[in-house]
């Protein structure tokens, strides 16, 4: 009976490793690159988008770690885009597979055109705390992240971004200069993150009149703006506006003031 029990143990072993050793832990994107046997492909457009393909022709299933920070560039020279959160590839074998990565432009000079591009071993230390931030916001709005970027890298002033907005891509018409109140609102996000992140440091973006001004007169981040531009409400009616990390909407239903503004708009009227 020991012998029997000895016996089925060792064969319970030996299939968990079995079963374990079919998933492949993740390498780190170098090593499988390296690997004559796998073939990749890259494909962006230089703002928002870029997707890796791998196809694994061999008979052992692989998994392509992809690092946040990863900088990709075009193969034609120029443009440039950085990976905002990390992702995790699984290939198996005799097999090809695609991940859409999380990508903001680099510079905003970078065009809209879908072009072939190509991973490169630089970084760039200047967004070391931005991707820190973003690593666990996944539902942060790209719109904030690129504009954090840009102003980390370039100091856009507002007045640039809504250039960088406005430039058509291949084959779409442009868009109006004027800026929304939904970009207002992101503007206004990126700068609560850049002061953050860098609160030392004066931004172009942070002395901009004209955001300013729309921030104030958009009533979705109106209280938002306040924080951020140290306006302050009398001190009669007791209102006093969030602290500023309550104020930042990087997740849906996070009782930000748009979140709250959202629900009262959608509330029927037996609604309380």
């Amino acid at each position: 009976m020991k012998n029997l029990l000895s016996f089925a143990l060792a064969a319970l072993w030996t299939c968990g490793n079995i079963a374990r050793s079919e998933e492949p832990a993740a390498l780190p994107l170098a090593q499988p690159l390296m690997r004559a046997d796998l073939k990749y492909a890259w494909v962006g457009n230089g703002r928002d988008q870029l997707a890796l393909t791998v196809s694994n022709p061999s008979a052992t299933p692989v998994s392509v770690a992809i690092p946040a920070g990863l900088i990709a560039a075009s193969r034609a020279g120029g443009d440039r885009v950085i990976v905002l959160r990390a992702a995790q590839l699984p290939v198996a074998a005799h097999a090809a597979a695609e991940v859409a990565l999380p990508v903001v432009a680099l510079s905003a000079k970078n065009g809209g055109t879908s072009q072939p591009y190509q991973a490169t071993p630089n970084t760039e230390p200047r967004l070391a705390e931005l991707l820190k931030f973003l690593a666990d916001k996944p539902d942060a709005p790209k719109a904030t992240a690129q504009l954090a970027t840009l102003a980390f890298l370039e100091d856009v002033t507002f007045a640039q971004w809504q250039q960088f907005l406005a430039a058509p891509r291949a084959g779409e018409p442009p868009d109006s200069t004027h800026p929304t109140p939904a970009e207002i609102i992101q503007a206004i996000d990126a700068l609560g993150i850049l002061r953050m992140l860098a609160p030392a440091k004066t931004f172009a973006i942070a002395t901009d009149s004209e955001l300013k001004l729309r921030a104030l007169r958009n009533p979705w981040c109106r209280t938002k703006a306040m924080r951020l531009y140290g306006i302050t409400l009398p001190a009669g009616d007791g209102a006093v506006p969030p602290d500023l990390g309550q104020l930042l909407h990087t997740t849906p239903g996070d009782n930000c003031p748009i979140c709250r503004r959202r629900a009262q708009m959608q509330a029927g009227p037996g609604d309380l």
